[in-house]
């Protein structure tokens, strides 16, 4: 009998401290009646000293991100690989702009609240959520195109959160404190894995993994398996390390004319050395179901 598996479970947070403790004081009240009532608190409540409108907008951004998942909207990806986690974090982001592009192709328009204008807005966005084998905390994302063609991500991880922009990602990705370094990572991580997700779409499976040891919490009818692809792994002669080696290399939106059967393809080139410098580029003939609507 195969081991089984236990992975981490996103916004756990909010499911156990923010709506769980409601949920016994009022059990009476519907999902979204607690939804509304503890954004009200949030939004309503005197500021801290060490609190500011754009720490209670991250609070929000999680609270809703809740209220996708509790409605079984949110998507789950389970990875197979822990390493594929440490893979996406780690791939340059050399074409930020071409999949920019790409998301505003592929994104679906939902309603944003911005606490700094109190207003609701209409913006394409990718929600999702990462189940990571062996760890406690998961992450949730939510990717949105804003109106002026910037990328804003919110995260969660654990009880802590917190946004980044494209606008902001190439001076946060030069400096080396801990919040410049966290925020830069964790943006590589959201995008590239929309990117592999489109890339790769032979490496992911509908449902749970098979080996998921259960615990006993609410999962999202939009669940899916990723594995690692054997396209960015590098071969490993080495019997000194069973960790993956992979390919140095980035993802890239191709919209040139001349790729004739690609354009529009998110591919993944990958670095090589030939006595010259050469770049292989992977990719794959089946449809993207990331970016799929429902």
């Amino acid at each position: 009998m195969a081991r089984k598996v236990y992975y981490s479970k996103p916004l756990k947070h909010f499911w156990e401290n923010l709506y769980g403790t409601q949920k016994k004081f009022t059990p009476e009240f519907t999902d979204e009646k607690i939804f509304e009532v503890l954004r009200n608190n949030i939004l309503n409540s005197p500021e801290s000293a060490f609190e500011t409108k754009a720490s209670k907008q991250i609070i929000v951004s999680g609270w809703e991100l809740w209220r996708a998942d509790s409605k079984g909207e949110l998507l789950h990806i389970f990875f197979i690989d822990r390493q594929l986690r440490d893979f996406l974090e780690t791939t340059t982001l050399s074409d930020l702009e071409g999949i920019k592009n790409f998301l505003q192709e592929k994104g679906q328009t939902k309603s944003v609240f911005h606490l700094y204008s109190n207003k609701q807005r209409n913006h394409l966005v990718f929600q999702f959520a990462l189940h990571i084998p062996y760890e406690s905390e998961g992450y949730a994302f939510s990717l949105s195109v804003e109106e002026d063609g910037s990328l804003e991500l919110y995260y969660s991880l654990a009880e802590n959160g917190g946004r980044m922009s494209d606008r902001f990602y190439k001076d946060a990705n030069k400096k080396n404190d801990l919040i410049s370094l966290t925020h830069s990572r964790v943006f590589r991580l959201a995008i590239n894995t929309i990117a592999y997700m489109s890339c790769f779409p032979e490496c992911v499976d509908d449902g749970v993994p098979k080996n998921l040891l259960e615990r006993s919490e609410n999962l999202s009818a939009r669940n899916f398996s990723l594995q690692l692809s054997d396209k960015v792994k590098e071969n490993n002669s080495s019997k000194l390390s069973r960790r993956p080696h992979f390919r140095k290399g980035h993802f890239r939106h191709l919209r040139s004319e001349k790729f004739v059967n690609k354009k529009g393809q998110v591919v993944f080139v990958s670095e090589t050395m030939v006595k010259a410098k050469a770049k292989t580029i992977s990719t794959s003939p089946e449809i993207n179901r990331f970016g799929k609507s429902e």
